[in-house]
């Protein structure tokens, strides 16, 4: 029998599609400066280069801002073939939260982490692999999460990791890398009271909501972390649920204890951790404390958030060779030719 891979998606309820038809040929490629290593930038314009010499329209924007009406503009008109987010995860979700959601995005790993992008897409930055999805990759839909009207792309938290990026968010200067997180982790070790919050589930039509007390909550749409932290290993993208743990004791010593569990995979079976699946719940703050939470790595906000998964929401264009890893079935007929 052949080894399933961690990050297959069963076969049967997924199929690839035929990315956007070869007439279209603008692209819109968004950057982030600040995400990652600034060595790695350098490839950027090679990727430009190499799509303009292809023949590619290329649409380039660094703010963020004026994506969403560049992304409206191109797709109105027929011309948008993809959109291309160039940086780190953060940079993934900020670009799939501004381009119209039928548009395929491309994520090319230049950030800190690159869990969607490297881990579990296995997208190279190389200029040639970029040209070469382009042109002969395929759409898969994923599920997509959302933090009040905030989109996600793999996974949501609160407690003391999104205090540590909202104090990063706040002090931000320059490119990210994973020295930066040092000064912010220790601070949040020092300050960080470890507040409780509640966590409200979906009981579904027939039963009454219950309510978990806890002081760390996590919530995946994919099985990805920093670290490559095993928190929620089975998380599938197609399963239109969202893997949720969360952690009821609160200080240093328990996220020890914690993260040595999680790199176990025992954590499910402490009796001071719940996990469950669910297809959305609700995050409130137990005082008067405002508590930070964090979407994909990025500051997201303060509580409360209401978390829900939407079905098949995120288009992303990835290599046959991925579709097929993750379990994705072939098209029902050729895909089209540039």
């Amino acid at each position: 029998m052949t080894e399933r891979s961690q990050f297959e998606t069963p076969a049967e309820v997924a199929r690839i599609a035929h990315p956007q038809a070869t007439s279209r040929r603008a692209l819109l490629v968004c950057t982030n400066r600040r995400a990652g290593s600034g060595a790695l930038h350098s490839q950027v314009e090679g990727i430009m280069s190499t799509l303009e010499e292809r023949g590619y329209l290329l649409r380039c924007e660094r703010d963020l801002d004026a994506v969403h009406r560049v992304a409206l503009d191109l797709q109105t008109s027929g011309q948008l073939r993809a959109a291309i987010a160039i940086g780190g995860d953060g940079t993934a979700s900020a670009v799939r939260a501004r381009v119209p959601f039928e548009v395929p995005l491309l994520v090319v790993p230049m950030g800190t982490e690159n869990l969607l992008a490297g881990r579990y897409l296995h997208q190279s930055p190389s200029p040639a692999a970029v040209l070469d999805v382009i042109e002969n990759g395929v759409v898969i839909e994923l599920d997509l999460g959302w933090a009040n009207d905030k989109p996600f792309l793999l996974m949501v938290s609160a407690g003391f990791d999104a205090e540590v990026i909202r104090t990063l968010h706040e002090n931000r200067r320059g490119n990210i890398r994973r020295a930066t997180y040092f000064l912010p982790i220790l601070a949040a070790m020092k300050s960080y009271t470890f507040c409780p919050m509640r966590i409200y589930w979906d009981a579904g039509e027939n039963s009454q909501a219950d309510a978990t007390l806890c002081r760390w909550l996590f919530g995946f749409n994919l099985p990805l972390y920093a670290l490559g932290l095993p928190i929620a290993a089975d998380a599938v993208g197609t399963d239109s649920l969202l893997n949720v743990c969360a952690f009821e004791r609160g200080s240093v010593w328990s996220i020890v204890r914690y993260l040595w569990h999680v790199t176990r995979q025992t954590h499910h079976h402490l009796s001071d951790a719940v996990s469950r699946q669910t297809r959305r719940f609700r995050v409130e703050s137990a005082g008067d404390t405002a508590i930070a939470f964090q979407l994909d790595g990025d500051f997201g906000g303060t509580l409360p958030v209401d978390v829900r998964v939407v079905p098949k929401q995120l288009r992303l264009l990835v290599s046959q060779e991925t579709a097929a890893r993750l379990g994705f079935t072939p098209p029902l007929s050729s895909p089209n030719k540039s």
